[in-house]
């Protein structure tokens, strides 16, 4: 097992900056995932932990080694790409062995390395198969087994489940998590679904513009999002952002939220430091699962839309002008065009600065 420091890695193309100084360290055997959207510059980090592309400045460890120089062939890493990149002629066999082959590890071993992969991935069954002989999910476990007979360092994954079902992406997403916890092996993962972020990574380093907007734990992330970008990103449905000012009540800060009928005040938790700030703008930040119903006490809400989903149904109202989600329990869920309490739940929630669009406190 390897660990993987980005030092200071910028990439430039010409006049236009891809990466704009990448710091990251991650420990051995750990699960990162370089999550954004398209053209954030997670594919081109990708690309130079690989050694497909260099940096234009910066620091690739592998271990304990620098690897700006040193070809991917001899990074001792293994990479599964979105679009399976499997040998059409071969059979799945010889596709999982042809790395082995390259490397001329002996025949009886290659057998016993196959066999185990073969066996870990349940596919040996279709060991003498070629590609076009198997589904998507059934490619993507090819895939995922060449990659695994060579026990690398450091696993590459780049936007793996992609070109998959809804549903198989599910199945393959709990089997990357099964393998890692069975390997150890350290991965780097990519890809610009947060679900996939949030249920896989050990460490997440959410990306925009070439820069990490933010890097820690999936909770962390979650519960404190360094600033608006991140907030809106990471979470299904998205943060609610509700504009409101800092107000005194009683010697108690708080803010005030308005529906339908009069603004109702809700205090603030200490946690959040906002003293000094009376009168001030904030954008409060509060999840879907962050209300509750109520029959006294709450903001009244005119429905417009209500959304089934089985477990939970979500209310799209309306706050302080601003249209707002809210998860609730759907024996109790309003009709569209009714009226509805609702209470928000303060204690995680979250604070932005309008101007810089930062997290306060």
């Amino acid at each position: 097992m390897g660990a993987l420091a980005i030092k200071n890695v910028t990439k430039s193309f010409g006049d236009t900056d891809i990466l704009k100084g990448i710091n990251i360290d991650i420990d051995a055997g750990q699960f990162l995932i370089l999550v954004g959207p398209s053209g954030c510059g997670k594919s081109t980090l990708m690309n130079i932990i690989a050694g497909l592309e260099g940096p234009t400045s910066g620091e690739v460890h592998i271990g304990d080694r620098v690897v700006n120089n040193v070809a991917p062939k001899d990074r001792d890493i293994a990479m599964v790409f979105q679009s399976y990149a499997l040998y059409p002629t071969m059979n799945v066999r010889q596709n999982i062995a042809f790395g082995l082959e390259t490397r001329k590890v002996p025949k009886a071993e290659q057998d016993e390395i196959i066999a185990r992969v073969a066996k870990m991935l349940q596919i040996e069954h279709l060991l003498g198969r070629k590609p076009s002989e198997l589904s998507g999910g059934q490619r993507q476990r090819v895939a995922m087994g060449r990659a695994l007979a060579r026990n690398p360092k450091l696993f590459l994954f780049d936007e793996p489940l992609s070109n998959l079902d809804a549903k198989l992406r599910v199945e393959m997403r709990a089997e990357i998590k099964q393998l890692h916890q069975r390997l150890k092996t350290t991965i780097v993962y990519v890809t610009h679904d947060q679900i996939e972020a949030m249920t896989l990574g050990d460490r997440i380093a959410v990306m925009k513009d070439g820069v990490i907007q933010q890097f820690g734990s999936p909770q962390e992330i979650y519960d404190s999002p360094a600033n608006l970008f991140v907030a809106g990103f990471i979470g299904s449905p998205s943060m609610n952002f509700i504009p409101c000012h800092i107000a005194e009540q009683g010697g108690v800060l708080g803010v005030a939220l308005q529906g339908e009928g009069e603004p109702v005040f809700f205090a603030l938790p200490e946690r959040l430091n906002v003293q000094g700030r009376v009168g001030q703008a904030v954008i409060l930040g509060l999840r879907p699962e962050q209300f509750d119903q109520a029959d006294a006490g709450g903001v009244a809400c005119r429905i417009r839309i209500t959304e089934p989903t089985g477990p939970d149904t979500m209310l799209l109202s309306q706050l302080n002008g601003r249209d707002i989600i809210a998860r609730v329990h759907p024996r109790h869920a309003p009709a569209a065009g009714e009226l509805c309490s609702l209470v928000p739940d303060l204690r995680k929630a979250v604070l932005f600065d309008p101007e810089t669009q930062t997290r306060i406190g």
